[in-house]
């Protein structure tokens, strides 16, 4: 009995590995089989998606973008292509955003596959992401404007040039705002102005790189107008002092050359400037400069520059 027994084992095991090559490669093939009969059957699968989001200008992320998933739908064989080249979804951020945190909603017309990938996405885990980003300060500073007027022949700019506003607020990275005082327009070259000039002129917002400007351009004004000049003949130098006694200037009356807005020195006259001099106690009977008082924005000048005072009686 016990001789049966081992004779019916060794025959058993010979059974088992008779033909073993054969049998192993029926094996394979079948689990190849197995394998390409589920490659074809469809299925779904939670994918990992790349967030890539851009921050606004001059702008940066705090933190990475939070982990997001897509549930795909596809054959294995497809699904399997998601793994070695993850889908995307890219975000960029609108340059409005004043806060340190924005809300990112995310849809399914974003997520981007590979190209090949036979397969249909059917929702996103979370729908809604926040997004973190650096702080955002503001402040106001001046305006500079960089506007070149140039007059005609026989024109000129009365007065300074003003600029509305005079200040705007930046906003943007607080170190960059604190860094700035003063923000520019763009430079614009006037040529030939016979006239009153009120420019609209834009923010020089390459100079401003990141920030952000309340007002992206100002009004610019100047005055111009025509200019002329005339002689006002006989004008008195007068003699301002405190000595004693009745002083004289030799020569009494001199000629003032008047230059200014055409339609103000057409109208002065010999009455419109003042010219004096100061006599102190150790400059009697001496050469003394003339000073001359003219109304404003009128250039005057003398046909000398001094004058002699004397004593009256002296000679």
């Amino acid at each position: 009995m016990a001789k049966s027994w081992k004779t019916s084992v060794r025959s058993a095991k010979g059974q088992v590995f008779a033909n073993w090559p054969m049998k192993l490669s029926a094996l394979v093939l079948a689990a190849i089989l197995w394998a390409a009969v589920a490659a074809q059957e469809e299925t779904t699968q939670l994918v990992p998606v790349d967030l890539d989001v851009e921050p606004p200008a001059g702008r940066a992320l705090r933190n990475d973008p939070p982990s997001i998933q897509a549930l795909y739908a596809g054959t294995a064989r497809e699904l399997i292509k998601l793994y070695i080249q993850r889908p995307t979804i890219q975000k960029t951020l609108p340059d409005t955003i004043s806060g340190s945190e924005y809300t990112l909603s995310l849809a399914l017309v974003d997520l981007l596959v590979p190209d090949g990938a036979a397969v249909r996405p059917q929702r996103i885990e979370p729908r809604t992401v926040t997004i973190q980003l650096d702080d955002v300060a503001e402040k106001m500073v001046r305006v500079i404007q960089q506007l070149t007027i140039e007059p005609d022949s026989g024109y000129q700019v009365f007065g300074p040039v003003t600029v509305s506003p005079e200040s705007i607020t930046i906003r943007g990275p607080r170190e960059q705002v604190e860094a700035l005082d003063q923000v520019p327009t763009v430079q614009l070259v006037i040529p030939r102005v016979r006239g009153p000039v009120e420019e609209e002129v834009a923010i020089d917002m390459a100079a401003l790189g990141a920030l952000r400007p309340s007002d992206t351009s100002v009004r610019v004004s100047a005055d111009i107008g025509a200019i002329s000049q005339r002689v006002l003949m006989g004008v008195p130098v007068s003699i301002r002092t405190d000595l004693p006694g009745t002083w004289v200037a030799d020569p009494a009356a001199v000629l003032v050359t008047v230059r200014g807005r055409t339609s103000r020195v057409d109208y002065l006259t010999r009455d419109s400037v003042q010219v004096h001099v100061v006599l102190s106690a150790d400059a009697a009977d001496s050469i003394i400069a003339l000073q001359i008082t003219a109304p404003p924005s009128i250039a005057a000048w003398a046909n000398r520059d001094s004058v002699v005072v004397r004593r009256e009686g002296s000679d």
